[in-house]
């Protein structure tokens, strides 16, 4: 398992441009360096000079971090500082009883038995059976909403869809530093995988899917890493725009769209969204800016994040659109919990096809 010594050479790489700061939402309302990746670098290699010890102050800029992702995306390096900030998280973690018990929390209720109860009132859907099978991760989002949507449409795709009881895929553990308890989610994975001769995965949501596909990033042990290797991961919207597929709503309705910031086929969404008739797709302003979703657990920074929220939220507003979609579990509930009943959110695939003409 890789601790923060192992991301030595990568953060001496950081040479300290400052483009973190543009693409940074956290930095955008502070002004802080410190809670953008460049002034975390700095903090970070001191800790392993040995010049500093991980505190409650520096793991409070830990925690602000929205691990978006954003700030690697511009870095001219390639650093990717969420793999560093959670390793440092990891570091504080092991001698945090406060972390632990959060995390505890977190992985026994909201994504434990909170989804499992869900998924026994949950609409399931049998596969029919095709030549071409793919096996479904669904996350928490399909124990509690079901797998009928993935099922019928890959259907009409002739693709037979495979639904084990996959766990969750771990990320809250992944981002709060409980790598222990992440490295536990990876076995079970490859356990129920190890189930099937099906090398092809398909995913709905933007996180689940980023999770999963760098699960061979944090293997322990090289055989780990070779079956992980094997398999193909695919978002249900490459099938949909591969197979040219067209949905037609039963009445024009008008919608945005918010990019998870796990996204990296937006291509392909984009062309759901310009091709699906009788949907009139507006464009909002910084569409792809996060939603803030690890900040609604930073109770103590709510200044901080009803900032980040608002701009969210102003941006929604000013598209004109009453309808907000999205492909992201996790960003459907932050979107949901400050829209303040101004408009309402949806998951991208299932408002689609329950509101499509069969």
């Amino acid at each position: 398992m890789k601790c923060l010594k192992d991301f030595k050479e990568d953060i001496h790489k950081c040479s300290k441009c400052g483009l973190c700061q543009k693409a940074c939402p956290i930095y955008q309302v502070t002004g802080n360096d410190c809670t953008v990746s460049r002034g975390q670098f700095i903090m970070l290699k001191g800790i392993i000079r040995g010049e500093l010890k991980m505190t409650p102050v520096i793991n409070r800029y830990l925690d602000i971090c929205l691990k978006c992702g954003a700030c690697s995306k511009y870095c001219p390096s390639g650093i990717d500082a969420v793999d560093i900030i959670v390793a440092a998280k990891h570091e504080y973690f092991k001698n945090s009883l406060k972390e632990k018990c959060l995390s505890f929390i977190k992985k026994t209720t909201l994504f434990g038995i909170l989804p499992d109860i869900a998924n026994i009132f949950s609409p399931k859907a049998k596969s029919k059976k095709f030549n071409k099978k793919v096996i479904y991760f669904g996350g928490c989002n399909a124990k509690a909403q079901g797998n009928r949507t993935v099922v019928k449409l890959l259907n009409k795709l002739e693709i037979e869809v495979i639904t084990p009881n996959f766990p969750c895929c771990g990320i809250s553990m992944f981002s709060s530093g409980d790598l222990a308890s992440y490295r536990q989610s990876i076995k079970k994975y490859i356990n129920v995988l190890k189930k099937y001769d099906i090398k092809e995965i398909v995913t709905t949501c933007a996180s689940c899917e980023k999770t999963i596909k760098d699960y061979v990033k944090w293997c322990e042990n090289n055989e780990d890493k070779n079956f992980l290797s094997e398999i193909k991961i695919k978002n249900i919207f490459e099938y949909i725009r591969e197979n040219q597929l067209k949905i037609k709503l039963k009445t024009p309705i008008k919608a945005t769209f918010h990019k998870p910031c796990n996204i990296n086929n937006m291509e392909d969404i984009d062309w759901i969204l310009n091709n699906t008739e009788n949907l009139e797709y507006v464009h909002m302003k910084d569409f792809d800016k996060c939603c803030g979703l690890n900040g609604l657990f930073q109770i103590k920074e709510q200044k901080i994040m009803k900032s980040l929220f608002k701009n969210k939220r102003n941006n929604i507003l000013n598209s004109g659109a009453k309808i907000v979609l999205t492909s992201c579990q996790g960003c459907e509930v932050a979107l949901k919990s400050y829209s303040k009943g101004k408009y309402k959110v949806y998951d991208l695939l299932n408002f689609l096809w329950k509101n499509s003409v069969k």
